[in-house]
This record gives structure tokens, C-alpha cells and sequence, in this order.
């Protein structure tokens, strides 16, 4: 499994616990994919991309932390949920 891979599943999970939001598309997807990348290896390299709760706790705990691109792709999944 590629890390892009799971960092887009742990991605989507972070969103989806986070929010308790419809499914997410293919678009926000790539685009939480593509702003996140690096905030998670900054903030989450020891995790495995594929554990959602301790990944969805990281990006909670770090959120102020996280790139103004991040925050905003993650703000704006939100608020469409």
C-alpha cells in the first residue's frame, strides 16, 4: 500500500468522524489529499496512515499547527457537511 493511499483513507476518516458527514467525493479527497500530505508527515509520521482514530486525534490536537492550505480544505469539508 502506497502512503498516499493510506494517508488518503486516514484522511477520510478524519473527516468523516470529525464531521459525521456524508461520504466524501473523489474531488475533496484530492484536494485534502493534496493540502494535508505534509502537515501529516510533520505531525503524524509515527502513525500507521491507515489508523483512523489516533490519526483523526492527531490532526485534531494539532489543528492550529496545521498549513493555512490544510486548515482550509478541512474547514471547508466541514462546513459543506
Amino acid at each position: 500500500m502506497s502512503v498516499r493511499f493510506g494517508l488518503g483513507i486516514a484522511l477520510a476518516t478524519f473527516m468523516t468522524g470529525a464531521a459525521l458527514a456524508a461520504p466524501m467525493s473523489p474531488e475533496e479527497k484530492a484536494v485534502l489529499q493534496q493540502q494535508c500530505a505534509g502537515d501529516f508527515t510533520t505531525f503524524c509520521a509515527g502513525l500507521p496512515p491507515t489508523d483512523g482514530p489516533e490519526t483523526q486525534a492527531c490532526f485534531q490536537k494539532n489543528m492550529s499547527k496545521l498549513s493555512p492550505g490544510c486548515q482550509t480544505a478541512i474547514k471547508a469539508y466541514q462546513k459543506k457537511s
